[in-house]
């Protein structure tokens, strides 16, 4: 009952989910293709996983994701069943028994829907489309670059007036910790508080910690360092240990060649960004577009997910949320509707003779669509959407 009147339930969706109709229909699949098209001519393999998994496949030693952000349910014999939130934990399954006699590096690529349990009122969708790739048995020194420019053009593709590539390094968070004597959940905490750069409930809680003050310094600054090219040398001056340093200059060198390949203008730095999803090790990295409000690319750097011949293996990926740019498409992006379009009318009498000829066209790469129409003798074509 909403405001005295009664809902009626087979019209509802559920909180979080959405249809698409029409044209956002073929907006969201040319925008598969395109991206589809970029990944395949990189040499990257399509791998298709089930949209169901088993609860301990995400949860097993991992705690990547917290238990009330996905949906569950059981199955018949009572094991939990879960709808598959993330694409790179399944395809770490798949490389770890289907190819696990592969040679490496192994290039996957994929087109799948993941979800999400987002908070009520939040403006996440809980369902979305996700198109992206997994590079796995290169060390990051030789294919960190190759995926920062996959996700650069891919970017590209959508059409965006506008777009960005944020890129931090989850190294040079850990490495504030090395000689620090604290524990994982206090780790968590002030991970959360830079994340979402809540500066007040982040100093507050360094000063109940008893750490150095130049390590409390060096926490309230991160949610701070944020920006172009600049901020690496700013962070130098904060970075009291090696690890940090060396981090750095491993962003130096990666912008520097970005540079170089002309897309020095599109990449920005975020050194307080610190993902929920645990599973990352190095370099990490999301994609921004003018008019899109959510992230709408995520990826970086996961060399302790995957486990070969008892070694783990390094592997650096990315995903595109093709949902969150179908809007921005659909105004900006001219889809030629029309140009090979037909609407052939036909009569009673001459039905047999209009399905034969609109097989004819379409066997030419037409589209065609057959409509009845009473009292005209002839069979009527009408190119493009006109009636």
């Amino acid at each position: 009952m909403i405001g005295g009147v009664k809902m009626n339930k087979k019209n509802m969706l559920p909180e979080g989910t959405r249809d698409l109709i029409l044209d956002e229909c073929v907006i969201k699949r040319a925008l598969e293709r395109d991206i589809d098209e970029i990944f395949e001519k990189w040499g990257y393999k399509e791998v298709i996983t089930p949209t169901l998994e088993f609860y301990e496949t995400f949860n097993y030693n991992s705690q990547t994701l917290r238990e009330e952000d996905m949906y569950k349910f059981f199955d018949n014999r009572g094991r939990i069943l879960v709808l598959r939130p993330d694409m790179t934990i399944p395809i770490a399954r798949v490389v770890e028994t289907k190819l696990k006699d592969a040679k490496f590096p192994i290039k996957l690529r994929y087109t799948s829907n993941v979800f999400r349990v987002h908070e009520s009122l939040g403006g996440k969708r809980n369902e979305y489309t996700d198109c992206g790739v997994e590079l796995i048995g290169i060390e990051d020194k030789k294919s960190d670059l190759e995926v920062l420019v996959l996700a650069l053009e891919a970017l590209k593709k959508l059409g965006l007036n506008d777009f960005k590539l944020e890129i931090g390094n989850i190294g040079f968070f850990n490495g504030a910790f090395k000689n620090l004597d604290i524990d994982q959940e206090c780790r968590e905490v002030i991970a959360q508080f830079i994340e979402d750069k809540n500066l007040k409930s982040l100093d507050d809680y360094l000063e109940e910690l008893d750490i150095k003050e130049d390590y409390k310094k060096f926490f309230n600054k991160l949610p701070w360092m944020f920006g172009d090219k600049k901020v690496l040398e700013d962070a130098k001056k904060l970075a009291f240990n090696d690890e940090i340093k060396e981090n750095l200059e491993y962003l130096e060198v990666l912008y520097s060649q970005l540079e170089a390949l002309g897309y020095g203008e599109n990449v920005t730095f975020d050194l307080g960004m610190v993902p929920r999803l645990n599973y990352y090790t190095g370099m990490i990295f999301r994609g921004y577009g003018e008019g899109v409000g959510n992230t709408l690319l995520r990826g970086g750097r996961y060399d302790s997910l995957i486990k070969a011949s008892n070694a783990h293996v390094p592997a650096i990926g990315f995903s595109i949320d093709i949902n969150s740019v179908i809007p921005n498409v659909q105004l900006n992006k001219n889809l030629n509707e029309g140009e090979n379009v037909y609407k052939m009318y036909y009569s009673e009498k001459n039905r047999i003779e209009a399905i034969k000829k609109s097989e004819e066209l379409r066997s030419q790469g037409y589209i065609v669509e057959l409509l009845p129409k009473e009292n005209i003798q002839e069979i009527k074509m009408v190119k493009g959407g006109e009636r």
